[in-house]
């Protein structure tokens, strides 16, 4: 480095440049329901199912009772869908920079690590819920019309329509229309965050994960899915038919025995279903 004739030294930051990663989506009891990881370290949770009898007409007073048998079904959630990552640190590059090249090393790989798994949960709701019939493009003009024609497809099967994941796009005209809907004083949180909350009832993601063409995961029965997350305009569901279950999360910065230093390592083991098809609606672009 030189100052005009002058040369200067050279030093190097400890501060490390953040990654980019994708938000954080899958929030149990949230966005997802995990209720049942007590229960996984067996690698296959059993979920059970009450099923409802039918609606019944009224009967007249005075008479007896009518005895039915209370039956269940069993919810397969196989634990299925390992996310690992090890990365080595060599000593004498630990030793020649500024920072902590071991801590960052791990938190990179816990974060790509992260992130796979939410590709991999996306995933899977996008396959296993029930496609729209409507595959029109949503716009700013439509997109409150879209909305609640999709939020009513869920309640019709008597689901509770609580969370919406939309796709960037989606979501910038969701935030168009619902800025020309409010006063600038109400909507204020709005404009200046980006953020909505809770719009026609539900708790909305913006989606910036939906960016993946070939987004991987093994289904209840142990079988690989490919989908494409690109296409996907909208998902609206109740979060309580979308089950992520972890029974393992494990980081770790471990000696290494065939060179000097060390590996930090990853290691994510997950479950994804979705109990009820009817409970969530994706809404795909054609």
């Amino acid at each position: 480095m030189q100052y005009n004739s002058v040369f200067v030294d050279e030093k190097y930051s400890k501060i490390v440049e953040p990654n980019l990663y994708g938000d954080a989506i899958l929030q149990p009891g949230i966005s997802c329901n995990d209720v049942y990881s007590g229960d996984a370290a067996s690698g296959l949770v059993k979920i059970y199912r009450i099923i409802r009898d039918a609606a019944e007409d009224p009967k007249t007073p005075a008479g007896e009772f009518t005895h039915g048998e209370q039956s269940n079904e069993l919810i397969d959630l196989r634990l299925n869908n390992a996310f690992r990552k090890s990365k080595k640190i060599f000593q004498v590059t630990a030793n020649a920079v500024p920072y902590k090249l071991g801590e960052e090393t791990l938190q990179v790989a816990i974060m790509d690590n992260a992130e796979d798994r939410q590709y991999a949960g996306l995933a899977c709701l996008a396959k296993e819920g029930t496609t729209s019939a409507d595959t029109a493009a949503i716009t700013a003009a439509n997109v409150k019309t879209k909305v609640v024609a999709i939020r009513k497809e869920v309640r019709k099967s008597h689901a509770k329509a609580d969370t919406a994941i939309a796709s960037v796009d989606v979501f910038a005209a969701m935030l168009e229309a619902a800025g020309s809907s409010y006063t600038p004083v109400a909507n204020e949180n709005t404009l200046t965050t980006g953020r909505i909350g809770k719009w026609i009832g539900m708790t909305w993601y913006e989606g910036d994960l939906l960016d993946r063409a070939a987004a991987k995961y093994y289904d209840s029965t142990g079988t690989l899915q490919t989908v494409d997350l690109t296409k996907v305009e909208l998902m609206i569901y109740d979060h309580r038919a979308f089950h992520v279950v972890d029974n393992l999360i494990a980081q770790r910065i471990v000696d290494a025995t065939d060179f000097v230093g060390s590996y930090a390592q990853n290691e994510i083991n997950t479950g994804f279903r979705v109990s009820n098809a009817k409970c969530a609606v994706i809404k795909v672009k054609a």
